[in-house]
């Protein structure tokens, strides 16, 4: 068995701390220090490695000539306490020392100082939210990342993203929306949004959502007074049961909406923070159809709410013209499509639009039309040429043919889709 000293790890902490040189306030130097006192803490520091192939990331307790105790991270900042026989492992390495705190982190638990910051490279997150929570959301745009730097890491050549990108997370729904009328300084939003300055997304477990809370309280009512009216316990019991698995499932479609908030924003969050889009620059509808179209599990699948609202726009004849849709200007910075009845066909014809942009015939031409969108010497002929026409130049096409080709894949929607 190879086994790295333990103490290696504290020289490695103490030389990452002792190398930090920022210019503090008092204050803050506290907070930075409490900081990676907590990142030191919850980040584990070697990985043990098993003869049968596993392996654990976490922190030797103790190793002895027979046995090594472990303890491996549960949730957050919780540890798992585990032992092995040295005869089943195969090696201990030393990780990686802690993730940095910066200036960005301090300033960011000093304007929310009753939540807790964790560390995941990217990802700075401040909640209130339990630990195996957080775990969850990190867990999910961890794999928004790699999913997006799989499928867009072509763009961000020379770009990259921000080691410290900002995720705050509310479970008290007043708390959030005071802060969104801060931020954004229009009517509050139900879920969640993103700010490009600061770099952040923020999101309202809807768990916690009134609304939610009131339908659970009535369910909870009506179900003890079906239950006194039984005419038997067997039959008292199956109501309880069947009203507990009805609260059981409200509650996970509010976490199957956060998860779906969760992955829209970020999108947002990343296609800005990397430099793909330009904030200010890009058209509503390519924004939007970007984050739409990561919003589902696998990137680009049929999402039932959109491709229904499209459905009956095709039957009620109602689609928005492709020149209006991608023509769009946001008015006064209140949003793409604010205050017109149209504004979920919008969304739902920009989610199409970008499904079809993202097809291989089409990406590479519509990868240089991003690329053409952020650079510099662009400005001109962006603001001169009318927005359908500039997009159509990259895919090669005249705005007729690409609207007959959007036209005949929104027919080919699978409009039955789960």
């Amino acid at each position: 068995m190879k086994i790295w000293p333990i103490a290696l790890v504290t020289g490695l902490v103490v030389g990452w701390a002792a190398a930090t040189d920022i210019q503090f306030t008092p204050g803050e130097r506290a907070t930075w220090e409490q900081l990676m006192r907590r990142v030191a803490y919850t980040t584990p520091t070697h990985r043990l490695g098993l003869r049968d192939g596993r392996e654990f990331a976490g922190w030797p307790l103790s190793v002895t000539t027979n046995v090594v105790r472990w303890a491996a991270p549960l949730g957050v900042d919780g540890r798992l306490m585990a032992e092995f026989e040295c005869a089943q492992v195969d090696r201990i390495a030393v990780l990686l020392p802690p993730p940095s705190v910066n200036y960005c982190d301090v300033s960011f638990q000093l304007e929310f100082p009753d939540l807790r910051l964790i560390r995941r490279p990217p990802y700075s997150l401040l909640t209130d939210e339990p630990a195996t929570c957080a775990a969850r959301y990190l867990d999910a745009l961890e794999k928004l990342h790699a999913t997006f730097r799989a499928r867009f890491g072509g763009l961000t050549e020379g770009l990259g993203l921000p080691d410290h990108v900002q995720v705050l997370i509310f479970s008290e729904e007043a708390a959030f929306h005071a802060h969104q009328r801060c931020r954004m300084g229009r009517a509050p939003v139900k879920d969640g949004f993103y700010t490009p300055a600061p770099l952040r997304l923020t999101l309202f477990d809807q768990r916690h959502a009134s609304g939610l809370q009131e339908a659970l309280k009535y369910l909870a009512f009506g179900s003890e007074k079906r239950q006194v009216r039984a005419a038997s316990d067997v039959e008292a019991n199956a109501i309880r049961l069947h009203d507990l698995a009805q609260a059981c499932e409200f509650l996970r479609e509010a976490e199957r909406a956060n998860q779906r908030i969760l992955r829209h924003e970020g999108a947002h969050q990343l296609f800005h923070a990397s430099g793909i889009l330009i904030e200010g620059v890009t058209s509503g509808w390519l924004a939007e159809g970007l984050a739409l179209w990561c919003e589902s599990r696998e990137f680009g699948a049929v999402e039932p709410v959109y491709a229904g609202r499209i459905k009956t726009a095709l039957e009620q004849q109602c689609l928005i013209p492709l020149t209006e849709l991608v023509g769009h200007r946001d008015q006064g910075g209140q949003g793409f499509f604010a205050g017109d009845r149209r504004v979920d066909l919008a969304y739902a014809e920009s989610w199409s639009l970008v499904r079809l942009l993202m097809c291989p015939a089409d990406q590479p031409g519509f990868f240089n039309y991003l690329r053409h969108l952020r650079s510099l010497d662009a400005i001109t002929d962006i603001q001169r040429t009318p927005p359908l026409e500039l997009l159509c130049r990259f895919l090669q096409l005249t705005p007729a043919e690409l609207d007959a080709r959007w036209s005949a894949s929104l027919k080919r929607l699978p409009f039955d889709a789960d």
